[in-house]
C-alpha cells in the first residue's frame, strides 16, 4: 500500500486506494477517496470505513507536512479497531504561506468542523464522532472542537503554545493532549502551558506522554501515541 499512500501525500487524496491494498488490510477496512464542501471549497479526503464498526468516528488533521504515510498508517489503525476515519486535506480550503494568519485558521478549523459534520450526516451519532490532529493539526483540531464544532471528543498530538495562540474556548468537551518528552520544535513547556490554559478554563483535559519522543515520531512511537488516543476514544467516544 505504499504507492498509494505515496500518491495521497503528492496529489492530497486523489488516488485510488482499494487498488494494490493488501488482502489483510481489505479484510479490516475498505478505503475511498471523496470530496465534501467546506464554505464552498471542494475539500479532498480519504474514507477509512471498518468491516466491523464499532459505532464511533474519527476526524484527523495532518501536520504543517501535508499528509503523510504516518498518518494513513494510524487511520488504517483506527480503522482496524472499527472506527470510521476521515482524513481531509485541509490546504485545499487555504494555502499554507507559513504567517498563517487568523482567516487562514479559522477556514482550517472550518474543515474539520465540516468533516465532523460530515461524519454525522454519514449515520454516525454526534455523541460518538472525536477529532484528532497532529502538530499544526493538533491546534487546529482542538481548537476547532472548542469552538463551533460537533465533535465530543479532541485530541492534540505534538502541539501546544508554541503553534498558535488557543481562543477562550466556547465548549466543553473531553480533551487529549498527547505530549512529545523530548520535543524541540514545539516545547513540553509549550504543550504543558497549552493544557493549564484550557484546564482554568473548565476543559477536562487529560495529558499524556509519548517517551523518548522528539516532533518527529519513529514507527513505534505512532503506534504508542494511537494506542492512548484509542484508549481514549473508548471511553470517551463508546
Amino acid at each position: 500500500m505504499r504507492g498509494t499512500r505515496r500518491q495521497l501525500l503528492v496529489a492530497a487524496a486523489v488516488a485510488p486506494w482499494l487498488t494494490g491494498a493488501a488482502l489483510a488490510q481489505q479484510a479490516a477496512f475498505s478505503v475511498e477517496t471523496l470530496t465534501f464542501d467546506s464554505r464552498g471549497k471542494p475539500i479532498r479526503a480519504a474514507l477509512y470505513t471498518p468491516a466491523r464498526p464499532n459505532g464511533a468516528a474519527v476526524v484527523f488533521l495532518h501536520g504543517s507536512g501535508g499528509i503523510g504515510p504516518a498518518n494513513l498508517t494510524l487511520a488504517e489503525a483506527f480503522a482496524t479497531e472499527g472506527f470510521k476515519v476521515l482524513v481531509p486535506a485541509y490546504y485545499d480550503a487555504a494555502a499554507d504561506d507559513g504567517v498563517r494568519p487568523e482567516p487562514v485558521m479559522d477556514a482550517w478549523r472550518a474543515v474539520g468542523s465540516d468533516a465532523v459534520g460530515w461524519m454525522i450526516a454519514s449515520g454516525i451519532d454526534r455523541r460518538r464522532v472525536g477529532i484528532m490532529g497532529y502538530s499544526l493539526g493538533s491546534y487546529v483540531a482542538v481548537d476547532g472542537a472548542l469552538g463551533n464544532s460537533r465533535a465530543a471528543a479532541a485530541i492534540g498530538v505534538a502541539g501546544g503554545w508554541d503553534v498558535y495562540v488557543p481562543r477562550p474556548p466556547r465548549r466543553r468537551i473531553p480533551v487529549l493532549v498527547i505530549q512529545s518528552e523530548n520535543d524541540t520544535h514545539v516545547s513540553p513547556e509549550s504543550t504543558r502551558r497549552w493544557v493549564e490554559f484550557l484546564r482554568q478554563a473548565d476543559v477536562p483535559v487529560r495529558l499524556q506522554v509519548v517517551p523518548g519522543a522528539g516532533h518527529l515520531y519513529t514507527p513505534a512511537q505512532w503506534t504508542e501515541a494511537q494506542r492512548l488516543a484509542s484508549d481514549f476514544l473508548q471511553r470517551t467516544l463508546l
